[in-house]
């Protein structure tokens, strides 16, 4: 074995598709003659805890340091000191890190120790945005300092990279450097198209062919993950991808193409999960790439991803006709609310109108779409609530899943957030107690201009929005069944401990 660095992707995301982060570490080591591994912890992990009766309390700890009983407790342990020694047999000069976002915080943690603990002399790189973002708002340690200064502190890693490591990697690497970097900017828009084809030839293609949800249909071959673009177009109140991503930046459309195309005939992977904050953010590069693909292989490759609803004449018919020629099976939209007074507010620049013309035009053309729902915004009131129903109901017929509802659930305050800024002050309840209940820590607050907006309205609207998706069949059931125990988990917290 004696690789330079093995990439590995942490726990605990969704199993959506293949991640991209070692993917694309990996090939820009191949690039500068290193040679490289990659490992995904996060499909993997999840497979192994799926079945044995203690994931609920498993998630809860990764996500929250929650306690655990006995039981889950020695099997965590177990199954993450042998990761770490799986992970050491391979004889790596740096094992890297990977965390999407502060869920990965803890599991990373823990296997550090372990790797350190069996190995003393191991080196660790940690990066990605859940350490980039760890501002000390979601975990937050005794001492108040930081996660990636605790984990230097005490020698659990050896380096961390802040922000985008792509233009300092082979430096760390090959120079061997420790202590805390930060790039303080994202990738430029030359350096993005710069950026070698991601490799997913290490990558167990297996495991996500028999258990993927792609698309949330029926089950279909695994998904490799790319990337279009960084940051996005719009500003919207609630979101805090500005924080590590703050322009709008995009690869050239045919590029993007290429590197379906280049992937699909290297590895045979045909379908593609675009990780972008929305697909269609340059309707140029998005024009170029669906014109490249529909040319190319308009029957063999197949991509979906989050999408934008644009005032009407951004997009034309041509534009939905092209994109379902160009293998999109599937978007992802921010609706958010039914409400045009609480989609203003949010910074969504579509009107009703905007919103059923690209509803209908999707369904025309045969893609299906995912319409994200989220209750208890700052302004909402029980008339705009009712709003967000109506439009349930008024595409009630194009059914799962043509058209599938995800209510995700209330609103978050996340921290660098424009409504965490503006909100926060009204934030009631304590870390300690937040991990002792339902485990939410933003759900708690109240806008005093808004009567409607309670913590016990926003959670029951919640569950009203659920049961109007499942009446109609516009949600799987396994989805429908995990979001209202959870909600109702959350208004029995809230009557026990009076919020």
């Amino acid at each position: 074995m004696d690789y330079h660095a093995t990439f590995v992707f942490l726990p605990f995301c969704k199993i959506d598709a293949m991640p991209m982060a070692p993917a694309l570490l990996k090939a820009i080591c191949d690039n500068n003659g290193l040679k490289t591994t990659t490992m995904d912890l996060n499909i993997e992990t999840q497979l192994a805890y799926k079945d044995t009766g203690y994931s609920t309390e498993i998630e809860k700890y990764m996500m929250f340091f929650s306690e655990m009983s006995e039981e889950a407790h020695d099997w965590y342990h177990r199954y993450v000191e042998k990761t770490a020694k799986k992970l050491i047999s391979m004889k790596s000069n740096w094992i890297g890190l990977s965390l999407l976002s502060y869920q990965s915080l803890c599991f990373a943690h823990d296997l550090c120790f372990y790797i350190k603990k069996n190995d003393p002399t191991q080196k660790i790189i940690m990066g990605g945005p859940g350490i980039s973002k760890d501002d000390n708002t979601n975990i937050p340690y005794k001492n108040k300092k930081m996660m990636s200064d605790t984990m230097l502190e005490t020698k659990l890693c050896d380096a961390v990279v802040i922000n985008e490591s792509e233009n300092l990697l082979i430096d760390i690497l090959t120079n061997n450097r420790t202590g805390k970097f930060s790039t303080g900017t994202q990738l430029t828009q030359d350096e993005l198209n710069q950026l070698p084809t991601p490799s997913y030839i290490d990558y167990k293609v297996d495991l996500y062919a028999s258990n993927s949800k792609i698309f949330h249909l029926t089950k279909q071959s695994a998904a490799a993950t790319i990337t279009g673009s960084k940051g996005c177009v719009r500003k919207c109140t609630f979101c805090d991808v500005f924080t590590f991503e703050p322009k709008f930046v995009f690869k050239d459309g045919k590029k993007i193409a290429d590197e379906m195309i280049e992937i699909y005939e290297k590895q045979g992977i045909t379908n593609f999960m675009m990780s972008d904050s929305l697909i269609n953010g340059s309707m140029k590069a998005f024009r170029q790439m669906n014109e490249a693909l529909a040319k190319k292989l308009p029957k063999t490759l197949s991509y979906y991803g989050e999408y934008i609803a644009r005032p009407k004449g951004q997009t034309t018919s041509e534009d939905y006709d092209l994109m379902a020629q160009a293998g999109c099976k599937h978007v992802i939209v921010g609706v958010e609310s039914g409400s045009e007074a609480v989609r203003n507010h949010m910074g969504k620049k579509f009107t009703n109108e905007d919103l059923s013309i690209m509803i209908e035009s999707l369904q025309k053309v045969g893609i299906s779409q995912e319409w994200n729902l989220m209750t208890g915004y700052v302004t909402e009131t029980r008339k705009d609530f009712e709003d967000t129903m109506a439009l349930v109901e008024k595409y009630k017929d194009f059914k799962f899943p043509n058209v599938i509802v995800n209510p995700v659930g209330v609103l978050h305050l996340l921290p660098g957030s424009p409504l965490y800024d503006t909100h926060a002050r009204h934030l009631e309840v304590e870390w300690e107690d937040v991990k002792a209940g339902v485990g939410l820590v933003y759900e708690y607050w109240k806008t005093p201009t808004n009567p409607d907006n309670t913590f016990f309205n926003r959670v029951s609207w919640w569950i009203e929005l659920l049961e109007l998706s499942n009446k109609y069949k516009l949600m799987t059931e396994y989805r429908y069944k995990t979001k209202k125990a959870l909600a109702e988990r959350m208004i029995k917290h809230y009557k026990e401990n009076k919020i």
